[in-house]
């Protein structure tokens, strides 16, 4: 762009910021921040301010990511205290995680979603008292959480799961196909990630309620009802948890099969033990 001579715009910045983000490209991310002011004479507005929120803290950097916070020359709205809560998800800071919730309260009490991603990163740390207060409040607000699932379709049909979903008229091969699948993933060297269990069980329950999420389901749905060599394509509401990510990219090498997954924040192409996010999502 710069050698054809167009000037870039802050929606420009926006896209490059976004795919730094995603790519997990820290230093490029805060050169091109810097520059839309040093070089390019650009204003950073809220969105640029979110993007470099959302940069550092999927990347764990969550003092500096305040940082930015406090620096905004403009308040700090929902969204981007939710970008630095969805970090901590993903990082289990249990402690910044309370603070940034607090946040949202206070500038959009009507959010529910926050006291569910809440109420997750505490079950991740095993805090179940902060869980059953965060549920009850969340209870009080007449509010319900809402169930993850996973849709693929087989000639035509959409067939949708949930996590420990049974009742699909196919369930007993589906059922064969994932004890298989959890068989052969473990001889790979799979270890279930049982943080990813957000329910205060014991450790063979965990185990059992992590290999039927809905994710695991589909996917074993799809190796059944499709020809050797087949991509499987999976639609999921939510974020695919991390435990299914790895499972999936070992499905894909161990079953020879192209998985293409879009979950609720990016696309997923899982192709011979590897994905496209390179673990990055």
């Amino acid at each position: 762009m710069l050698k054809q001579g167009v000037k870039p715009d802050g929606v420009v910045f926006v896209r490059l910021l976004a795919a730094c983000s995603h790519g997990g490209l820290i230093e490029e991310g805060r050169y091109l921040f810097r520059s839309m002011t040093g070089i390019h004479g650009i204003s950073p507005q809220i969105i640029h301010y979110g993007c470099m929120v959302d940069l550092l803290g999927r990347a764990g950097l969550f003092e500096e990511a305040l940082d930015i916070i406090k620096s905004m020359p403009m308040e700090p709205n929902d969204v981007i205290w939710s970008s630095l809560l969805a970090a901590c998800r993903m990082h289990q800071n249990v402690d910044m995680a309370a603070y940034a919730a607090q946040r949202i309260r206070e500038l959009a009490p009507e959010r529910t979603g926050v006291h569910v991603l809440l109420s997750n990163i505490y079950a991740s740390a095993g805090k179940w008292t902060d869980v059953a207060n965060v549920r009850l409040e969340l209870k009080e607000k007449g509010a319900r959480k809402v169930p993850g699932s996973s849709s693929i379709e087989i000639n035509g049909k959409i067939h949708e799961f949930t996590s420990g979903d049974e009742s699909h008229p196919e369930m007993s091969q589906i059922a064969l196909m994932l004890e298989e699948m959890n068989c052969k993933v473990r001889d790979a060297g799979h270890v279930p990630d049982l943080a990813d269990v957000l329910l205060y069980v014991d450790e063979q329950e965990r185990e059992y309620l992590l290999s039927r999420h809905s994710e695991k389901l589909a996917l074993a749905f799809g190796l059944i009802s499709t020809g050797r060599g087949t991509p499987i394509r999976v639609v999921k509401n939510l974020r695919i948890c991390s435990d299914c990510h790895s499972f999936a990219k070992l499905v894909s090498k161990i079953y020879n099969r192209e998985i293409i997954m879009r979950d609720n924040n990016r696309f997923h192409l899982f192709r011979g033990g590897t994905c496209s996010c390179n673990d990055y999502w």
